[in-house]
């Protein structure tokens, strides 16, 4: 476990993912092309999943105590955290 402090002060830890979970929300991330531009879609519902399955002791209150800048910030930190060497 490791862990981390916001920008904004909130603070999390960070837990070890197993290896079918990270796949499952590396899965869950969603691109649409519209010509040469790629959107993301389901921003919100992945960044959830990565913080549901990354995060200590992770709840609705928390996650909802989040600012949309605190959920990105989370979940590259998780990413990072259970890097598979990709």
């Amino acid at each position: 476990m490791k862990k981390l402090t916001l920008t904004s002060g909130k603070k999390a830890t960070l837990k070890e993912m197993s290896v079918d979970e990270f796949d499952t929300c590396m899965d869950c991330i969603q691109f649409e092309m519209n010509g040469s531009e790629a959107t993301i879609k389901n921003q919100f519902s992945t960044s959830t999943m990565w913080i549901r399955a990354g995060v200590e002791k992770c709840n609705d209150k928390f996650i909802k105590s989040l600012s949309v800048q605190d959920r990105a910030d989370l979940q590259i930190a998780i990413q990072e955290y259970n890097s598979l060497g990709e």
